[in-house]
């Protein structure tokens, strides 16, 4: 019996098992990196009230796991102690054998898990975003061109890169497809790009085309010279780092027309990415036209990193995994992995 089986079958006898010990990990996760620190500055790290984290201190405090004095909060010897064996039975991958189903059943090219929940978890979005950049420097050759898309969960990424994201290689990074509106600039696939090439020291395109263009204006500006430069380079992307987005969400972000919001909604439509919005089976529904990469040209793509997590996006990574991207190195926190295991039959 591995690890990831033994904690479910504890989790049908206490169902907050999972909930509370992720907390507690990561309140002495967050206490041992920022260390000593006080109660108001660890409240705004964790997400708890006054109240919940006070009354969590008070039980860590007890089981001998931190201690606290005038200067703030500190681990104990015996905490870290027990942090290191913690670390030693993760190292071993409580979710390999999860990560062998998901794999398997949809036929990508691999999967990481990370414990917690991306929209609830400080520690766990860092993880994540490290273990998304660990796993591109290994793959990041000496001339790379890096396509990335735009979102909230790649704007947060962008914020955490520095400069040993592909230290010591001739990259641009670029984006991939034209921007979504004139608003919500800081989501923008340009903002990104920008954003990940000042931080790590590389040099960015940027991609000046809006959303939802005519098809005769899509053709006269992929003429333009400064425009087949840009999508010259683009061409050249052997890496894309992007996220998955809800259908309606995006579809309101995209300033999308009523009849075709209602196209969506009759399909059924989950998940967007790459401009595409994709059913529950995976089939592509609607795809939006503009300047850039489609999915046809994302198919033939070497690497693909997607990069997505909290429970409430799970339906949308379902759906997107459906689509059979063969391609893609998925990177999820614990509690969508959960959620597509029990729609696998596996929970």
């Amino acid at each position: 019996m591995d690890i990831l089986q033994l904690l479910h079958l504890q989790s049908k006898l206490i169902p907050d098992l999972f909930e509370k010990f992720n907390k507690r990990y990561e309140l002495l996760i967050s206490i041992k990196v920022h260390q000593p620190i006080g109660r108001k500055s660890l409240m705004e790290i964790v997400g708890l009230t006054e109240r919940q984290l006070r009354t969590e201190c008070e039980i860590l405090a007890k089981l001998g796991l931190i201690s606290k004095s005038t200067t703030g909060m500190t681990i104990t010897p015996e905490c870290d102690e027990f942090l290191d064996e913690l670390k030693g039975i993760f190292a071993e991958d409580p979710f390999k054998r999860a990560r062998k189903i998901i794999r398997e059943h949809f036929g990508i090219k691999d999967i990481f898990v990370v414990k917690g929940d991306f929209s609830k978890s400080e520690v766990t979005r860092q993880e994540m975003v490290q273990l998304l950049f660990d796993k591109v420097n290994r793959i990041i050759s000496k001339d790379c061109v890096i396509g990335v898309s735009g979102g909230s969960t790649m704007q947060y990424l962008a914020s955490k890169v520095d400069k040993t994201f592909g230290y010591d290689k001739n990259i641009m990074i670029t984006p991939i497809r034209g921007a979504l509106t004139i608003s919500n600039t800081g989501y923008q696939s340009n903002d990104i790009a920008t954003q990940m090439a000042v931080n790590s020291n590389h040099r960015y395109q940027l991609l000046h085309a809006p959303d939802n263009i005519g098809s005769r204006t899509l053709d006269e500006l992929s003429k333009e010279p400064i425009m087949m430069q840009v999508l010259d380079i683009i061409s050249k992307t052997s890496i894309i780092i992007h996220s998955i987005g809800e259908a309606y969400e995006m579809a309101n972000r995209r300033k999308l027309a009523k009849e075709t919001i209602e196209i969506l909604k009759t399909s059924n439509a989950l998940s967007e990415t790459f401009g595409s919005f994709y059913d529950k089976g995976g089939k592509i529904i609607y795809s939006t036209h503009t300047i850039g990469m489609n999915i046809e040209d994302v198919e033939k793509v070497a690497d693909i990193f997607t990069i997505v997590g909290g429970k409430e996006k799970a339906e949308a990574v379902y759906s997107y995994l459906n689509s059979r991207p063969a391609n893609s190195t998925l990177i999820i926190d614990e509690a969508i992995c959960k959620k597509i295991l029990k729609k696998l039959n596996y929970f």
